[in-house]
């Protein structure tokens, strides 16, 4: 069969998918033709699914007589087939309310927005917070703590703020302190911070070579720590959510699954990968981690001043209700970013 579907074959690939997702049960000709109203007879609804199980959008698990989307069925309906939920004035104001009253508290704006989506769609929610690595350099400040302790305050454009105490062993004055902060921030400001090995370090090192020591510590916290810390920032809630699907009462799925979902590196590199502007949907080996092969994944990237630096997202089985996740993670990605860049401009 041809890659492209007739009107026909493309109102019973959307029935089936539609009726599967609801029921979680195979769908025959006979419950098309009684369910819904296509004005065909089950004979002929019983051919077109047998097509569309040729063509590879349709698969008849070996223990029922009714089919079930495929891969690319779902891909297809995805694509081109499904009728999008709007969301309802209710969900609306809950989810701005509930986001907004942690107005200053980036951290927690965060977190709570993958309850939110747990708590709405009932599917495990993923959040991972603005990379550092991507953020501008807004100001450094340093404070003597003690004549061999130094705390260094570094503040980013995405409202990050890291917090790091070198131990320095050379005596080294508040003026002198005031003067490498002012360096700092008169040659920094306004760059990305995977840059900050460039050029423009060299020349701070330059102008610095009386406190080579103290620079390179300074460095290391913009570089070394900085990077360690923002691979931690990944938020997750509703895990066993999973566990009320009927795909993963079968524990040889449901076992690599948890084991994906535990680890925190696997979650990191699954968000990471799809850190882009605008809600993607990844479907089953769409999705390069093999524990999350019988998943489905809806993402979707929040900006701050009109860059994106992070990632929403919802994991659930193929046979999740697309239709009401896919608008559900762009809204919530819209208002998280709206309040981010809000905080952001206050400080």
């Amino acid at each position: 069969m041809a890659s492209g579907l007739d009107e026909r074959k493309k109102r019973i690939l959307k029935v089936v998918t539609d009726d599967y997702i609801a029921s979680a049960e195979p769908v025959g000709s006979r419950t098309i033709a009684r369910r819904y109203d296509l004005g065909l007879s089950p004979a002929t609804i019983r051919n077109e699914m047998a097509d569309l199980e040729e063509g590879g959008y349709l698969e008849q698990p070996h223990t029922s007589a009714g089919r079930v989307p495929s891969e690319k069925g779902y891909r297809y309906y995805v694509d081109a087939l499904m009728s999008m939920r709007q969301l309802d004035e209710k969900e609306v104001e809950v989810i701005y309310n509930e986001l907004e009253k942690y107005h200053n508290e980036i951290e927690t704006i965060i977190h709570q927005t993958s309850k939110i989506l747990t708590q709405f769609t009932q599917y495990p929610s993923m959040a991972l917070g603005p990379q550092i690595q991507s953020a501008i350099f807004r100001h450094i400040q340093l404070v003597k703590l003690s004549e061999s302790t130094i705390l260094v305050i570094l503040v980013t454009d995405t409202g990050y703020v890291e917090n790091k105490v070198i131990e320095f062993k050379n005596e080294i004055t508040e003026t002198e302190l005031d003067r490498i902060s002012n360096l700092f921030n008169q040659k920094l400001r306004g760059m990305n911070l995977r840059d900050i090995e460039s050029n423009v370090i060299k020349e701070l090192r330059s102008e610095m070579v009386f406190q080579d020591q103290f620079f390179n510590e300074a460095v290391k916290v913009l570089i070394k720590s900085i990077a360690k810390h923002s691979q931690e920032r990944v938020f997750m809630d509703g895990a066993t959510k999973i566990l009320e699907q009927p795909e993963f009462s079968d524990i040889i799925k449901f076992k690599p699954l948890m084991k994906t979902l535990e680890e925190e590196e696997c979650l990191y590199r699954l968000l990471v990968n799809n850190l882009q502007r605008g809600a993607k949907v990844k479907i089953g080996r769409e999705n390069e981690n093999y524990g999350i092969q019988d998943c489905s994944v809806v993402t979707a990237g929040y900006e701050i001043a009109g860059r994106t630096v992070g990632v929403i997202g919802v994991l659930g089985p193929t046979r999740m209700e697309y239709a009401k996740v896919l608008p559900m993670v762009e809204y919530t990605a819209k208002i998280l970013s709206d309040l981010l860049t809000q905080i952001c401009k206050r400080r």
